[in-house]
C-alpha cells in the first residue's frame, strides 16, 4: 500500500476514533432517562464517594425537571439511602420544597462547576461537574466538602457506604442559602418598574 494512502487510511481511522469517544463522553453526561438506568449506573459509579454525590446531583436535576420529576423521586430516594420517598419523609421536607420552588433551584445548580450569581448560575444539567475541595474521615462516614459558587466556604456533605456502594447520608448542606441571582437582586432593586415584573431584565 502506497504512503499517501496509508495517512489517508491512519487519519480516516483517528477521526474515527475521535468521534466514538465524543460519543461516549456525551452519552456518559446525559442525565439518566428513568430510575432502571440511574439505579443500573449506580452499581458502577456509586461504588466511589464522589460518584454517589455526582448521581446524588443528576437525581436532583432529574426532580427538579416536571417531565421527569416521578422518576427523579425514585431517583433520590435512592441516592440517599431512604426507607421512605423523599416526599413522606420528615426529614427532607425543606429539601423537597426547595426543589420544586423555581426560586431556590439556583441553590442546587450554584454546585455546578462555573455557576455563579453574576451568571444567574448558569449550567447544563447534562452536561456538569462538581467540584471537591477535600475530604476528611469520620467514625463510619466520609464527609466530603463541596465549592458552591454562592457560598464563601466549601459545603459538606456526609457519604457513608453500604454492602459496596456510597450513599449520601446528609445533604443539608447542599440546599441551604446561598447568594442570589444577579436577575433575582436586579428585580428587588427594580421592583417598582413593571418592565421588571417577568423573569429576568428588561432587553
Amino acid at each position: 500500500m502506497r504512503k499517501g494512502n496509508l495517512r489517508w487510511l491512519s487519519a480516516f481511522v483517528l477521526h474515527l476514533l475521535f468521534l466514538s469517544l465524543a460519543f461516549c463522553q456525551e452519552a456518559l453526561a446525559a442525565l439518566p432517562r428513568d430510575y432502571r438506568e440511574f439505579k443500573a449506573r449506580y452499581q458502577k459509579e456509586g461504588r466511589t464517594p464522589e460518584g454517589a454525590v455526582k448521581l446524588y446531583f443528576e437525581a436532583v436535576f432529574c426532580y427538579i425537571d416536571e417531565a421527569t420529576r416521578d422518576e427523579g423521586s425514585k431517583m433520590l430516594r435512592y441516592a440517599l439511602h431512604s426507607s421512605l420517598p423523599i416526599e413522606r419523609s420528615h426529614t427532607l421536607g425543606t429539601f423537597v420544597e426547595r426543589l420544586r420552588d423555581p426560586d431556590k433551584q439556583h441553590i442546587f445548580r450554584s454546585f455546578a462547576a462555573g455557576a455563579t450569581p453574576e451568571n444567574d448560575y448558569r449550567m447544563s444539567p447534562e452536561d456538569f461537574s462538581i467540584t471537591e475541595t477535600r475530604r476528611t474521615q469520620e467514625s463510619g462516614y466520609l464527609k466530603l466538602f463541596l465549592k458552591s459558587g454562592g457560598a464563601d466556604r466549601p459545603r459538606p456533605v456526609w457519604v457513608k457506604e453500604y454492602d459496596g456502594l456510597w450513599y449520601v447520608i446528609n445533604n443539608s448542606s447542599t440546599y441551604s442559602g446561598v447568594r442570589p441571582p444577579q436577575s433575582a437582586l436586579d428585580r428587588m432593586k427594580n421592583a417598582h418598574d413593571a418592565d421588571y415584573d417577568a423573569q429576568g431584565t428588561p432587553k
